[in-house]
């Protein structure tokens, strides 16, 4: 049988007031995500974390 990697790349834009809340939030999604690859008897490894995150500029203001 052949065995394939796979690299993902993108990003997960979020709204939160801090960056911490935005690390717990992203920490449960990428939980998520590994369970969902759990539950597939043909996924042997992997590793799915957040390599940076950043505060994206507001475009407009709000008041």
């Amino acid at each position: 049988m052949k065995k394939f990697h796979a690299e993902l790349n993108g990003f997960i834009e979020v709204d939160c007031d801090q960056q911490c809340d935005a690390d717990i939030l992203l920490e449960r999604i990428l939980d998520e995500v590994n369970e969902v690859f759990a539950r597939h008897g043909g996924i042997q490894d992997c590793a799915i974390g957040v390599s940076t995150m950043k505060e994206k500029p507001l475009k407009k203001r709000y008041f």
